[in-house]
């Protein structure tokens, strides 16, 4: 999948994402105690976004010749630093558990560049033609 395709095809699945989400938590908004079912709408929607982005990185990191098994890497690695960054600020470390997160938006901000503009490979390569 090329650098055009992947950019399109991600904000269609947003789009699809956000559509859905409105759809099925607005009759909520009225509901005495619809926690429980906004919350297991909200887990569904973020594991649509989780497949459906894994997917598109998957074909985009094939387009330059890398397995898709680096976006296990690519997912966690900010992440941990996310993580570690909220565990800092709950244990009263506000400015290292901050920077911590920066740092994890940072590595994944880059990420999602190079995804974006990183040409893909010229003919076919490992995993076939484009």
């Amino acid at each position: 999948m090329g650098r055009l395709a992947y950019f399109g095809y991600s904000f269609l699945l947003i789009g699809i994402l956000a559509v859905l989400g409105l759809i099925l938590l607005l009759p909520l908004r009225n509901a005495a105690d619809g926690t429980g079912v906004g919350i297991a709408i909200v887990v569904v929607l973020v594991l649509l976004g989780i497949c459906g982005g894994f997917s598109l990185a998957a074909k985009r990191l094939h387009d330059l010749n890398l397995s898709a098994l680096h976006y296990i890497w690519m997912v966690f690695v900010p992440g941990i630093f996310n993580g570690f960054g909220a565990a800092m600020q709950h244990l009263e470390m506000k400015l290292p558990g901050l920077l911590t997160n920066l740092l994890g938006s940072l590595i994944s901000l880059l990420i999602g560049l190079f995804l974006l503009f990183w040409p893909g490979t010229d003919g076919p390569n490992d995993f076939g033609e484009r």
